[in-house]
């Protein structure tokens, strides 16, 4: 009797120890095929755009500039 309560209570305290079961989780991973060099392509040339803009700009007020 004392041998099966020592067991018993040594089952319980270990079992307390047990991870408890998880449902399996699935998760789905999207892959996209994105072209970055398309886009940093399309970005550079924006930017060359506005600075191409920007110069022209700049050297059409280049005469005036310091004169008052």
């Amino acid at each position: 009797m004392y041998k099966s309560l020592v067991l018993l209570a040594a089952i319980a305290s270990a079992s307390a120890f047990v991870p408890a079961p998880r449902p399996a989780v699935r998760t789905a991973i999207r892959a996209e095929d994105v072209d970055y060099e398309a886009q940093l392509n399309k970005l550079q040339k924006e930017a060359e755009e506005r600075l191409d803009d920007k110069v022209e700009e700049l050297m059409k007020n280049i005469e005036t500039v310091g004169q008052n």
